[in-house]
């Protein structure tokens, strides 16, 4: 097959929606299919990485029709990121499977984001005008995926709640098709040696949270965590990765007058990870809106009990662990409870829901996910007329 991959950020690996297809590449590119690729800095060339940051779906969008409408004969298929494509196969001039896919569905975030912009304080003229430009993107954003839902041949979702949302706005939901993450073996088995290599010597127990600390992801709750945590354990250290913002930020979100037993890498090389979880004992993700939540697998994947808020993405994972790690989202007093009844397990137990939680990785392999999505693909490209 020759198949085309399409997004409008960087094709990079550090990019956690980029790797999704990335890494779905290898796979099959293991099994003989030819794959290009057209991403931003493909349809920007020229411009610098700040600049590239400020375009949005439109400014690609346009840039994406053009390199199709050119190349229209050399793909077989196309597995575009939503809002990617906002026209008709036939305007693009297109016959093979056009695919739509999405790496956390935009309609959910931007009712996610609406929230967040309408709980912002609107007392000065510079506040406004943000609002409004906010507000102007999203709905032009939205009027982009929306379209490229309608007029694709598959949409290629996450979890079974954004398959529930099309299917009920729009009607959608026969052309859907859900598949989640995965880890490659080698990036599996990396991270599960990080189980067998744990120090003998006791440590005071770190809690890990990886992610962009923003709203969504919990920022302004994690004052309170820390405090109530530390309330019962007072020597817990807490770990926080690939932020995006440095120590003074969170600090003073955390409303602490130092870094005391708390670490900040704002961010960090994916093959870095393995070595910078060695000595975590539990995960934390008090995220509010996921399309998956590579960050719970991938410590999962460690042996870390992951607590996360039950929404979906995490929900795909933790569903049937023999030890509740879900709590309803917003609920800081469970959530904080949760991560020290963990943290209070007998090592016995703690060894056997880390064993568990390396069972449940082993279900989301690449090269499985990868075999199926193409299945569905090449099935799908049969039946066209």
């Amino acid at each position: 097959m020759r198949i085309l991959l399409m997004i409008h950020i960087p094709l990079k690996p550090n990019l956690g929606a980029s790797r999704v297809q990335l890494e779905l590449a290898e796979e099959w590119q293991k099994e003989g299919h030819i794959i290009e690729k057209f991403d931003l800095e493909d349809a920007f060339p020229q411009q610098n990485p700040s600049l590239l940051a400020t375009l949005t779906r439109a400014h690609f969008s346009q840039k994406a029709i053009a390199y199709i409408r050119e190349n229209r004969h050399r793909f077989d298929i196309i597995d575009a990121h939503q809002g990617n494509l906002p026209i008709s196969k036939t305007a693009l001039g297109f016959s093979g499977l056009l695919v739509t896919r999405s790496v956390g569905l935009y309609p959910l975030y931007e009712q996610f984001n609406r929230t967040e912009i309408a709980q912002l304080p609107t007392t000065n003229l510079k506040t406004k005008i943000v609002h409004k430009l906010l507000k102007w993107r999203d709905r032009k954003e939205l009027n982009y995926c929306f379209r490229t839902y309608e007029t694709c041949d598959i949409i290629n979702l996450l979890n079974s709640d954004e398959k529930q949302y099309l299917e009920q706005t729009k009607k959608l939901g026969k052309k859907c098709v859900v598949f989640p993450f995965g880890l490659s073996q080698s990036r599996q088995e990396t991270l599960t040696q990080i189980v067998n290599t744990k120090t003998s010597h006791p440590l005071p127990p770190q809690i890990v949270f990886i992610g962009t600390w923003c709203p969504r992801k919990g920022s302004r709750d994690w004052q309170s965590i820390v405090q109530k945590v530390r309330n019962s354990i007072p020597k817990v250290r807490f770990l926080f990765l690939g932020t995006g913002v440095g120590s003074k930020k969170i600090i003073a979100d955390l409303q602490l007058s130092r870094e005391d037993n708390i670490e900040i890498i704002p961010s960090y090389h994916s093959d870095d990870l393995p070595e910078l979880l060695k000595n975590a004992t539990i995960g934390a993700f008090p995220s509010y809106i996921e399309g998956f939540g590579f960050a719970v697998l991938e410590k999962l994947a460690a042996g870390l009990p992951t607590v996360a808020y039950d929404v979906p993405g995490p929900r795909e994972m933790l569903h049937d662990v023999e030890i509740s790690l879900m709590v309803k989202a917003g609920d800081i007093d469970a959530f904080s409870n949760k991560l020290i009844e963990l943290l209070q397990l007998s090592k016995g137990d703690r060894d056997r829901l880390s064993r568990e939680c390396v069972k449940i990785a082993k279900r989301f392999s690449w090269r499985k996910i990868a075999k199926d999505t193409l299945n569905v693909y090449q099935e799908s490209l049969q039946k066209l007329p």
